[in-house]
């Protein structure tokens, strides 16, 4: 009975729409479970994966190799998930839709957002 139980709660929580997205950054979902999130949100297919492949790109400009590759530096910024981008995503359209763009931008700059940190990082790290 309590295998049952626990079965039945693990199948619910599996469910639950918040669960979208709960996948580090650093990896790649599978088409289902992508398909799964666009479901939930189109926002991930027009913008989430889109910063994601910016950050990709953006970190093979790096002279110092690859740290998207790099597991030192997944490490440090391992808390990262799509669903946080998400989540950074619907913020600032929410600043912006709000306060316009440019007091948004002040809004935004004021904000210490570590997906904003790890964009810059991914250009001048250097594993030391």
């Amino acid at each position: 009975m309590k295998k049952l139980l626990l079965l039945f709660l693990l199948f619910i929580g599996c469910n639950n729409p918040n669960n979208h997205g709960n996948l580090s950054i650093f990896k790649d979902p599978s088409p289902e479970q992508f398909a799964k999130w666009i479901a939930f949100d189109s926002v991930y297919i027009k913008t989430v994966l889109p910063m994601v492949n910016v950050y990709k790109g953006s970190s093979k400009l790096n002279f110092n190799g690859n740290p998207w590759e790099n597991r030192r530096f997944q490490l440090e910024y391992s808390e990262l998930t799509w669903r946080g981008l998400y989540d950074y995503v619907n913020l600032y359209s929410e600043i912006y839709n709000k306060f316009g763009f440019e007091e948004g931008e002040k809004i935004l700059d004021s904000i210490n957002n570590i997906y904003d940190q790890m964009r810059d990082e991914l250009i001048i790290w250097k594993e030391e």
